[in-house]
């Protein structure tokens, strides 16, 4: 589990448009679409937002920024001329909706969908990444939901516990962001926090080490505020458990000097390494993390 008894440290961390002539083949199956896309969003299961085009706007500009096709959003509003909207004009953006669960994280969501992160957050309005909330209704943009991502598929080697478990492999893509933006090594990272938790966010140690990467409450409340600088982070959401693990790591790497060191000190304290040394368990903790390792390694 992670513990410290240092003192803090803070981290240091376009403008013309012409009109194209388009065939008549082209027309005719724009038209088709768009016939079927009506029946589609017309039929319940899917939702629509309403934008008014704006001066300077385009039908790609706005379906970039509504994370949709351009080709979608013309089916969906039966337009057979890609280069012709007008100001004032209702465009219907649609999209379909997925309920958060207890657990879920935003990577994850959209890991599943086949979908950005990004998308999801600019077709939700969402300010912070890490704060959703069960029950909350997410807008999916269409253009992704065609085949949902494995999150697993490349991981062979993955312990059969956690491919028993969606819920936990869902977590594999807020590993990737998190050791890649503070770079630490991936298959690390996911090892030790599966040594730490078999990656269960509801799992509180008899020393009240909390979540995916088993941080005492002291620990967490010091890498949040000093280390990242974001007070607001939460143990009990998993993304945000994993950030502050990775961002634990990094730290520990630079100041215990080594990849085996930092993982002693993130099991036993690094104060406890440095004032004792060792302790038999310490050591049994980093051959195990190192032999398991292989199993989380991204081919």
């Amino acid at each position: 589990m992670a513990k410290l008894s240092l003192a803090k440290t803070a981290d240091q961390p376009p403008s013309g448009r012409k009109r194209s002539r388009r065939s008549f083949a082209v027309k005719a199956l724009i038209a088709v679409v768009a016939v079927i896309a009506f029946i589609f969003f017309s039929s319940g299961t899917a939702n629509a937002e309403e934008y008014e085009v704006q001066p300077g706007d385009s039908l790609s500009v706005i379906a970039r920024d509504h994370g949709v096709t351009t080709d979608e959003l013309a089916a969906a509003n039966g337009i057979s001329d890609l280069h012709l909207i007008r100001i004032g004009q209702k465009i219907e953006i649609p999209s379909n909706e997925y309920e958060v669960q207890a657990g879920d994280t935003l990577g994850g969501i959209a890991a599943r969908l086949g979908v950005s992160t990004q998308a999801l957050i600019d077709g939700n309005g969402l300010e912070d990444a890490n704060v959703i909330r069960v029950g909350q209704q997410l807008r999916v943009p269409t253009g992704g939901v065609v085949a949902p991502v494995n999150p697993a598929a490349n991981y062979p080697s993955l312990p059969g516990r956690l491919l028993a478990n969606p819920d936990r492999l869902a977590l594999i893509p807020s590993f990737e962001k998190w050791s890649a933006h503070y770079g630490v090594p991936q298959d690390l990272l996911m090892a030790m926090a599966y040594r730490e938790s078999g990656w269960q966010n509801d799992v509180v140690s008899n020393k009240g080490a909390l979540g995916v990467g088993q941080l005492l409450p002291g620990t967490a409340t010091w890498v949040a505020n000093d280390l990242i600088g974001v007070p607001e982070l939460d143990t009990s959401v998993p993304d945000d458990n994993i950030r502050m693990s990775a961002r634990l790591l990094k730290w520990l790497i630079g100041y215990m000097g080594g990849e085996s060191p930092a993982m002693a000190g993130y099991y036993q304290g690094p104060g406890s390494v440095q004032a004792r040394g060792y302790y038999d368990d310490t050591q049994e903790y980093i051959d195990n993390v190192q032999q398991i390792r292989s199993r989380f390694v991204r081919q």
